[in-house]
């Protein structure tokens, strides 16, 4: 049996038991990927309301104006996401996204436009309930619910969804990119 020495006592670990520590590196930022604080107001009974986008006259989200990016969606979709739901990568070429949920996702980006100074940059990000976060075109995304309660993933597009061969999003094979990637890392 193994012992970990800390500085005011010793912990003695059966065998059977592995000790595992947190990783906390900070990790790089992908170029264009914006997370902003939402609007949430809590109500008398436990629940909540939440403002999540707000535009402006011209269509454009308020909120992010100041980030320097004018988004305007065209349309809202909303996913419904059992626990431990994983969709595994995906990408689309032209069209930016707006996320917002109802709980937390672990989210995970690859930045693959070519022409961005991050390119190849991966980055994981925990997205709850009082966060939006932008993910511009070309940046692959995949993301699972860890909870074991649902989480409903809502967000918004500057392109229509269309279910034929014109559509906007394009799968990655989990054999070339693994879903591992946005699960949390214990080291």
């Amino acid at each position: 049996m193994g012992f970990i020495k800390t500085t005011n006592q010793k912990i003695k670990l059966p065998t059977s038991i592995n000790l595992l520590r947190q990783s906390y590196n900070k990790t790089k930022t992908i170029e264009g990927v914006i997370s902003l604080k939402s609007n949430v107001f809590p109500d008398d009974f436990g629940g909540w309301f939440k403002e999540a986008v707000r535009l402006d006259q011209g269509g454009r989200v308020i909120s992010m104006l100041d980030t320097g990016i004018i988004f305007k969606p065209v349309q809202t979709n909303t996913s419904f996401l059992t626990p431990k739901t994983k969709r595994f990568w995906h990408i689309h070429p032209n069209q930016n996204e707006l996320w917002t949920t109802s709980g937390t996702l672990l989210i995970g980006l690859i930045d693959l436009r070519s022409s961005s100074k991050t390119y190849g940059v991966k980055m994981k990000v925990i997205l709850s309930a009082d966060k939006l976060l932008y993910i511009p075109a070309g940046v692959a995304h995949g993301f699972i619910n860890p909870n074991s309660s649902p989480v409903v993933l809502s967000y918004y597009t500057d392109q229509y969804f269309t279910a034929d061969d014109t559509t906007q999003e394009y799968r990655i094979s989990p054999k070339k990119i693994s879903y591992e990637f946005v699960k949390p890392e214990l080291m």
